[in-house]
């Protein structure tokens, strides 16, 4: 039996706005599991509606072999972390960690030997007599993560706690979750946006849109073997190329029957064509319209007969200087060709 188990959810609001649409998954023990996809897909609604501060319109949710369905979100044993850190300013960190134990009447001895177990855990130890005002934004959203954990919950929901934070110590932060959550064997359930964000620390991702899901995986297979030309374009970049593109990639019979509605291809399976690419090669011919140096790579978007691409070159010479209209030879394998029929699904096979 699956640890919790998400069947046939569905929210509407007012009636017309569905904001869950259908939706079923599991997530196992000590799984850390990834809602991703853009503003409004349903996803916080979805986290929402676990933690039992939102009802579902259809559908159950059960946890550990225990319907949740009537049960009030204070009882369902569920932790929270939340986007804007919600800290008490006024209590001390130690204090803002007890909170959720102070409520549930534990004694004081085991509330001070929890608090200073979770802050141990989140490395903030030193700083549990400290009013938050005193401590950074990616402190503070590790007191969140410590309160949520000192009631020692059978599940760990995370609504976009790193949005708030600058880019470096964002992917600091996750890395400690992630580590955390492994570290007490906790099943976690995180919201995010961020594609990278989400690669880096899940176990699975499940990938939603319009209120559904439209794809469960590891993130490599999210990332490679994405099932519809949606996630293919939301996890990443991908070059997405109408069907008229397919005389000048060397597309096969799929294409031609008109099976075939969207071409794709990711910008690091396409080289520069220097003469040394196998003979089976697709070979391009673009123009260079824009060239972006990165440090760790570089992108190029080209004209070509086949449409607008974008190129990424990995590990680029600082010298490399590509002119605006210069020439630019592209060449790349068929099989890296992924071929999406006119409801937006996923052709079997690749360089079809």
């Amino acid at each position: 039996m699956s640890y919790l188990a998400v069947k046939d959810a569905s929210k509407q609001f007012g009636g017309s706005v569905r904001a869950l649409d259908g939706v079923s998954f599991t997530v196992e023990r000590n799984e850390f599991f990834t809602l991703l996809g853009p503003s409004g897909c349903g996803k916080t609604t979805l986290l929402r509606s676990i933690a039992g501060f939102a009802d579902l319109t259809a559908g159950s949710i059960s946890l550990a072999g225990t319907g949740l369905d009537s049960v009030p979100s204070h009882k369902r044993d569920i932790g929270m972390v939340f986007q804007d850190y919600a800290v008490f300013p006024h209590l001390t960190v130690a204090e803002n960690v007890a909170f959720g134990l102070k409520a549930r009447k534990v004694p004081a001895a085991e509330t001070a030997a929890r608090v200073a177990e979770a802050l141990a855990t989140v490395r903030l130890g030193a700083m549990a007599t400290r009013l938050p005002a005193a401590l950074s934004g990616g402190q503070q959203q590790r007191i969140g993560l410590a309160r949520a954990m000192v009631i020692r919950p059978k599940l760990l929901l995370m609504d976009e706690p790193l949005s708030n934070l600058d880019a470096k110590l964002r992917i600091d932060l996750r890395d400690e979750i992630r580590d955390i959550q492994k570290s007490i064997g906790i099943a976690a359930i995180y919201v995010t946006h961020d594609q990278e964000e989400a690669l880096a620390i899940s176990d699975r991702i499940c990938v939603m849109n319009a209120g559904r899901i439209e794809q469960i995986g590891t993130p490599q297979e999210i990332y490679a073997d994405p099932r519809t030309i949606f996630v293919a374009s939301f996890v990443g970049t991908m070059n997405v190329l109408p069907r008229e593109a397919a005389s000048h990639l060397g597309m096969g019979p799929d294409v031609e029957s008109g099976r075939a509605h969207q071409l794709a291809i990711r910008p690091e399976h396409i080289r520069l064509d220097q003469g040394d690419v196998a003979p089976d090669s697709i070979r391009l011919a673009g123009m260079v319209e824009k060239y972006t140096y990165l440090g760790r790579e570089a992108h190029v978007l080209a004209q070509t007969p086949a449409g607008k691409i974008v190129v990424q070159l990995a590990d680029p010479s600082p010298t490399l200087r590509m002119e605006t209209g210069s020439p630019i030879p592209l060449a790349f394998r068929r099989q890296d060709i992924l071929s999406f029929d006119s409801s937006g699904m996923r052709l079997e096979g690749r360089g079809n």
